[in-house]
């Protein structure tokens, strides 16, 4: 969260990216978190999901999709 607060003070938006969510992390938007996003893409043990090459893959995929997004929003979409 002293992240979030830090980006806000430049007026800087804030993306966060997590293993999974819970209902409860809304609560990160009104901490200054604008939007977050779960990586993974099936249910997995957590030793499979914290393996270094399972953890980069769906984190590349979680941010290509979100930068898809924007690209959109750029294209005024």
């Amino acid at each position: 969260m002293g992240i979030a607060r830090l980006a806000k003070k430049y007026g800087k938006p804030v993306l966060a990216f997590s293993g999974s969510v819970t209902e409860d992390a809304a609560s990160c938007n009104e901490a200054g978190i604008d939007a977050f996003f779960p990586i993974l893409r099936q249910v997995t043990t957590l030793e499979e999901a914290m393996d270094p090459q399972t953890a980069q893959k769906n984190m590349e995929s979680a941010v290509e999709q979100v930068f898809r997004v924007i690209r959109l929003k750029e294209r005024n979409w």
